[in-house]
């Protein structure tokens, strides 16, 4: 039966690069008009990719290679780079349409009818500097992962979930000035909640936003929340500037500085808890990578802990193509309220358009050896091309996390290797993805397993 799965899934392969050929040789002409795969080529992209719903899509960036888009399931995917960028700019931000359900709905990220002072506030939360104030407290807690790590005498640890802790207790520092005490374990009923609305429900589809474990979950969620704002709020101040939590909460008030308090916790646990566990399971296959980043790490740790914002080149180019190759953000939601024209191509009002970041950043027509993981490919020459990269969105609606995430991520995994040695184990699986459409965002399917050794 497995042959028989095998020989049809690589006749459907076979058909489908033929057509995929023909089409891009043959010339096409727009009539304003955007292309969609035929009967037939759905069928084929089922019988080839069954429901897994990204490989097909960006097996459709190059098969509509010379069209820059398509349409499939009601949704415009753009990735030809003019076009993705008119449409960044030109079209409105469209996440509010895939919220309905979620504990996000109410958030700036939710609506775009929040007031200016909210946004103010949520900005000056994010802002490069204000984040890099704090790199310090970010060294200080992945530290105190490292060390519980070692007082267990961990060899096989879930990276998953040390990740998640570690975020949680990051975000708790850095914007909130708060101790969470999630490496402590004191925020396991949070995780809880967030693994259960983002990963079983939204990603895994194990669970509806209709039933009992969301709700609970989505209630848990909300109570928690409640209680870390109080604890904020009411924290004595002896700063001369004020708490940023305090000018969010002056600027909007307890509700909607509780809505964006969840935006905070989950999009800036659950990235990082997403991106940590990749790139471990891509240099457990690349061991002369690891130990080069590791030599690094090593070379400029008193620099690092002198000044944790000091630059790691090689580490940092690692990081960008990790991004590059599995984009955590896979697209970006736009949408436009009026007829409008993308070049020739005509849309009607209320589009749902969607820039395509994974099919852009893993086209073989964009990048040289599109598929392949090159962690030093940002130090070299094609660092200098125009190729579209944009992990974190872009336009004026670029997320407002990404100088966060970058410095958490460079530090993280500069101290994690300047700790430890990664191998795989038999609990390690394969690095596989699933997707929260309504997020948009990328995880592995499964927690990742490793083994540690000291350094």
């Amino acid at each position: 039966m497995a042959d028989y799965h095998q020989i049809v899934s690589f006749c459907c392969i076979f058909c489908l690069k033929l057509i995929c050929y023909i089409i891009n040789v043959i010339p096409w002409f727009s009539n304003g008009s955007v292309p969609k795969p035929s009967g037939i080529i759905q069928y084929l992209l089922q019988k080839t990719f069954e429901d897994d719903k990204l490989k097909k899509l960006e097996f459709l960036t190059q098969f509509y290679h010379k069209q820059g888009l398509f349409r499939f399931n009601d949704k415009i995917y753009i990735f030809n780079q003019r076009l993705a960028q008119t449409a960044i700019n030109k079209l409105e931000k469209g996440a509010e349409n895939y919220l309905d359900n979620s504990p996000l709905k109410d958030t700036f990220l939710g609506s775009s009818q929040k007031s200016p002072e909210t946004r103010r506030a949520i900005a000056s939360l994010f802002r490069k500097t204000s984040i890099e104030e704090r790199a310090s407290s970010m060294t200080e807690d992945i530290k105190k992962m490292c060390l519980k790590m070692k007082e267990k005498s961990l060899r096989s640890v879930n990276i998953t979930h040390w990740s998640l802790r570690l975020a949680l207790d990051i975000v708790g520092h850095v914007l909130l000035q708060l101790d969470l005490n999630a490496l402590d374990g004191e925020q396991d009923e949070l995780l809880e909640c967030m693994v259960t609305i983002l990963h079983r429900c939204y990603a895994l589809n194990e669970i509806s936003t209709d039933s009992d474990e969301f709700k609970q979950a989505n209630e848990g969620l909300d109570r928690i929340t409640s209680n870390i704002l109080k604890d904020a709020l009411e924290k004595d101040d002896t700063t001369i500037q004020k708490r940023l939590v305090v000018q969010l909460h002056e600027a909007c008030g307890f509700e909607e500085a509780k809505d964006n308090m969840k935006l905070f916790l989950m999009a800036g646990t659950e990235t990082t808890a997403s991106s940590i566990p990749v790139v471990f399971s891509l240099l457990t296959d690349y061991p002369h990578i690891q130990e080069e980043l590791r030599d690094e790490a090593i070379d400029r740790w008193s620099e690092m802990m002198a000044e944790p914002t000091t630059s790691l080149p090689k580490i940092e180019s690692m990081i960008k193509e990790v991004l590059r190759l599995y984009p955590i953000a896979p697209f970006i939601s736009r949408q436009n309220n009026v007829p409008v024209n993308l070049g020739n191509i005509h849309l009607d009002e209320h589009s749902d358009v969607v820039i395509f970041t994974w099919g852009i950043h893993r086209s073989p027509y964009l990048w040289k050896d599109s598929k392949v993981f090159k962690p030093l490919r940002f130090l070299g020459e094609e660092a200098l091309h125009s190729n579209m990269y944009i992990p974190f969105g872009a336009g004026s609606r670029v997320c407002i996390g990404q100088h966060m995430a970058v410095l958490e991520l460079r530090l993280a995994i500069a101290i994690l290797l300047h700790t430890f040695t990664f191998s795989k184990n038999q609990s390690t699986p394969d690095l596989k993805f699933v997707v929260d459409w309504a997020h948009a965002v990328v995880h592995p399917d499964k927690d990742m397993m490793f083994t540690l050794q000291n350094v």
